[in-house]
């Protein structure tokens, strides 16, 4: 799993969040917990298509609840800011919601 840059996303609360970031095509490696962005990056700007939090990304992602909705949104970038806490990844995940107003709720 190569990333392709890094990135800092501000949350609802001012806090920084430090995510690395992929292509939507990436493999990633078994239990790594943390907080995913999925979104649409154009020469306009970044769209924030979802966000959730995942206690392992691998199986998600191959085969996510929501991936109709996601094709159909075009996305292209997969962020993500490892954490193994649940508690720490909700409690980003909230602060997200409310800065990044994703698109697939």
């Amino acid at each position: 799993m190569q990333k392709v840059g890094e990135n800092l996303v501000i949350g609802d609360s001012g806090k920084a969040y430090h995510m690395n970031i992929y292509t939507k095509d990436t493999q990633f490696n078994d239990f790594i917990a943390g907080v995913y962005i999925i979104s649409e990056v154009t020469h306009s700007g970044e769209r924030y298509i979802f966000l959730d939090e995942t206690n392992n990304i691998y199986p998600l992602l191959k085969n996510h609840p929501k991936q109709r909705l996601l094709d159909e949104e075009n996305y292209n970038r997969i962020s993500f800011h490892m954490n193994a806490s649940r508690q720490v990844r909700e409690a980003i995940v909230k602060d997200l919601l409310s800065a990044l107003d994703p698109v697939i709720s």
